[in-house]
C-alpha cells in the first residue's frame, strides 16, 4: 500500500458514515490515526477502532493528520472545513454524493489537495461498528478531483476495500445522486406504502413483510438479470380496466398514493412502448 501506509488518516463527524468508514478501513489493513467529532461531543471509547485515538477538537485532529474525511452533514461540510487550518500537507476529502469540492475551497486555497469520495451504499445505525464489516464489498465509489494524486489515493482506498470506482465530474453528481436515491431511499417508500396498503388488505405486519420479501427478491434477480425486460404488470398486459379500477380505489381509499402509483404507472408505459411499441395508455385514461 505505497500510496496510503505513509497517510494519517483522520475522521471529523464520527457518525454512522465515518464509524463505517473507520471500522472497514482497519478491517481492510488501513490505519486510522485519529477521529473526532465536529461538535466536540466526546464518542464513547467502544466506538473507536484499536490504534486509534480521539482528538478532543477537530483542529487537534487536523494538525495531527494528513489525509482528513469530513463526514459531516452536506450542509455543514463548509462550516467545518472553514472553520479549520490546512495547508499544503493536507488531503481534505468529504463524503457527500451531491456537494462538489468547491465547498472545500478554503483548504485548497490554503494548499491543500481536495476530493470526494462517495460510497453508492445504504448505511444504517447498528448496535456496534463492527456490525458494518464488509458493508463496502463491491459497492462502488464516486470519485471527484482535479488532483492526479487525491485520485490514486482514493482508487486505492475503494480497491483496498474491495470495491470498484469511478470517475465523476461536478456536473454529474446530481444526476448521479438522483439515481442513488430512486433506487434506495424511494424504493424504502415505495415499499413502505406497499406494506400499508397490504395491511389494509387483511395482512398483519409479519404476512405482509415475508410476502414483500419474497416479491421483491424476485423482482430484483429479474432485473439485474434481463433488465427493463423484467417488467410485469397490467401495463405488460395491456391491462387498462385494471388499472383504472387501481386508480379509482386509490382515489377513494388511500388517495396519499394515487398521484404516484399514476405517475410510475405512466413511466411502465413508457418503457413498454420502448421495447415494444406497443398502443400506450392514454395519459388521460391513466390518471
Amino acid at each position: 500500500m505505497s500510496t496510503l501506509e505513509s497517510r494519517r488518516i483522520g475522521i471529523i463527524g464520527y457518525g454512522k458514515v465515518g464509524q463505517a468508514l473507520a471500522w472497514n478501513f482497519i478491517d481492510s489493513g488501513i490505519s486510522v490515526t485519529a477521529v473526532t467529532n465536529a461538535e466536540h461531543s466526546k464518542i464513547h471509547n467502544d466506538l473507536i477502532p484499536r490504534n486509534c485515538t480521539y482528538k478532543q477538537t477537530s483542529q487537534q485532529l487536523v494538525e495531527f493528520c494528513d489525509l482528513v474525511f469530513l463526514t459531516v452533514p452536506d450542509q455543514e461540510i463548509q462550516n467545518v472545513c472553514e472553520s479549520l487550518h490546512w495547508d499544503s500537507r493536507h488531503i481534505v476529502i468529504h463524503c457527500s454524493g451531491t456537494q462538489d469540492t468547491e465547498v472545500l475551497n478554503h483548504a485548497m486555497d490554503n494548499g491543500a489537495l481536495t476530493g470526494v469520495f462517495h460510497p453508492l451504499q445504504t448505511i444504517n445505525l447498528v448496535k456496534h461498528p463492527n456490525d458494518h464489516l464488509g458493508l463496502f464489498t463491491d459497492v462502488t465509489f464516486s470519485i471527484t478531483t482535479e488532483s492526479s494524486v487525491v485520485q490514486a489515493v482514493l482508487s486505492q482506498v475503494a480497491s483496498t476495500l474491495d470495491g470498484f470506482w469511478v470517475n465523476l465530474d461536478k456536473h454529474s453528481k446530481i444526476p448521479y445522486h438522483i439515481g442513488a436515491i430512486m433506487a434506495c431511499g424511494h424504493v424504502t417508500t415505495l415499499l413502505e406504502l406497499s406494506k400499508q396498503l397490504m395491511t389494509t388488505a387483511g395482512l398483519d405486519h409479519i404476512q405482509s413483510s415475508s410476502a414483500l420479501k419474497t416479491i421483491v427478491e424476485t423482482t430484483i434477480d429479474n432485473y439485474f438479470t434481463y433488465g427493463s425486460s423484467s417488467l410485469t404488470g397490467p401495463v405488460v398486459r395491456h391491462d387498462k380496466d385494471t388499472v383504472l379500477s387501481h386508480i379509482d380505489w386509490l382515489r377513494e381509499h388511500f388517495p396519499q398514493a394515487l398521484e404516484l402509483y399514476t405517475t410510475v404507472t405512466q413511466q411502465a408505459s413508457s418503457i413498454m412502448n420502448k421495447m415494444t411499441d406497443p398502443t400506450p395508455l392514454p395519459d388521460k385514461e391513466i390518471m
